[in-house]
């Protein structure tokens, strides 16, 4: 695996732009059929969507441009639902083939890497294990390596930051959701994260990682959302989180217009969480609300909840759902765990499994809680 160098100070950041900016690479890709995986949430420092921009620099002086495009969960548009099958389609603006690598497979088939030379990924990760990008990439380039494609890697800033937090994975609950041997907060980019998990691959020497020029965070701005539900800044903070109550039978906002910015359940006494949550040291603001969610168990129904605002850069989110799993559990009769089929990556056999256990790639947070144990004792065992 090789490293291309970081630009001068005032070249661009992510590493599409500098990518882009790169004419000798650019000279020698047009002289070869290049797949890319994306989605319409990636763009270059001007704006531009990736997709668009790379096709372009690639049929400078008569190049070919791109050959075909590979897209994540959500889809090339980042339009389907979370967990949604994305099928296979034809792209509109550029009339290339868009090869869904979130549906009926999670990799590009020999048949489709026949048909390349070259694979180069864009997507923007959040810095949490789950989110499911980082392992479609880094199965796509297993998968690109395995028959002689070279893999190029744009690398973007991870928006969390570099801390890593919460639980390694524990291997028996390997799974497309907890692929990487990583705390559940990583503290790594997407690049770094494929690297790892690439480095003893007999073709690691064909994977490249152009990294992002800075680690300093900074949202995008405007925003665009990496994914349909992750609609702001703060929802990507909260996130580490909120995404844990997706393994509760309570609401985590999806179909309301603060996904993982919320919580709530028709039993939830959310002045009295409100109240605790305020008490911890997370830096973020409870305040009690209602929502009344457009899809999932409770459609159309109003509910108890509690808002969330982060107030210091960053905040702790991860510690606040913790905090609020233990609390919400130990005060409220009507919590339960959900179960549901695992979302296998190898030959393992699918099987219903705790939905918080696969999230969080390890049933230690769980068990703990069943024993009635401390969050924040909890959290240290974690962080020490």
């Amino acid at each position: 695996m090789t490293r291309t160098p970081l630009p001068k100070a005032s070249a661009p950041a992510s590493g599409i732009d500098i990518l882009l900016a790169d004419d000798d690479r650019l000279e020698s890709l047009r002289a070869r059929r290049v797949g890319l995986l994306t989605n319409t949430a990636c763009h270059t420092a001007n704006g531009r969507q990736t997709a668009a921009a790379l096709n372009d620099a690639l049929s400078h002086n008569a190049g070919p441009g791109l050959t075909c495009l590979f897209a994540p969960e959500h889809g090339p548009a980042t339009d389907h639902a979370a967990g949604a099958p994305v099928d296979d389609q034809r792209d509109g603006a550029s009339a290339l083939n868009v090869i869904s690598l979130y549906g009926a497979r999670r990799t590009p088939t020999p048949e489709h890497l026949a048909a390349i030379d070259t694979l180069i990924v864009d997507l923007r990760d959040v810095g949490v294990r789950c989110y499911t990008y980082a392992a479609t990439a880094a199965l796509a380039a297993d998968a690109a390596l395995e028959v002689g494609v070279e893999t190029i890697i744009c690398d973007r800033v991870n928006p969390l930051g570099s801390t890593a937090d919460g639980p390694r994975l524990d291997p028996d609950f390997r799974s497309f959701l907890a692929y990487f041997d990583t705390p559940f907060v990583h503290g790594e980019t997407l690049g770094s994260l494929v690297a790892g998990a690439l480095n003893h691959h007999p073709s690691s020497a064909a994977l490249t990682v152009i990294s992002a020029q800075s680690s300093a965070v900074s949202p995008q701005n405007p925003w665009v959302p990496p994914s349909p539900s992750l609609q702001s800044p703060d929802a990507v903070q909260l996130y580490p989180g909120l995404v844990l109550f997706e393994g509760t039978n309570l609401s985590e906002g999806r179909g309301t217009p603060l996904p993982f910015r919320c919580i709530g359940a028709p039993w939830l006494d959310a002045v009295a969480s409100a109240e605790a949550a305020n008490s911890w040291p997370t830096g973020v603001t409870a305040t009690p609300c209602e929502i009344q969610p457009n899809s999932g168990d409770y459609e159309g129904q109003v509910l108890p909840a509690i808002r969330f605002e982060p107030t210091a850069a960053p905040c702790d989110g991860f510690g606040l759902g913790i905090r609020l799993l233990a609390w919400v559990a130990g005060a409220h009769p009507q919590f339960t765990w959900r179960s549901a089929p695992v979302m296998a990556v190898g030959s393992e056999t699918p099987g219903d499994r705790y939905v918080i256990d696969t999230l969080l790639g390890s049933d230690s947070l769980r068990l703990a809680l069943g024993r009635g144990e401390n969050a924040d004792d909890i959290l240290s065992q974690w962080r020490s």
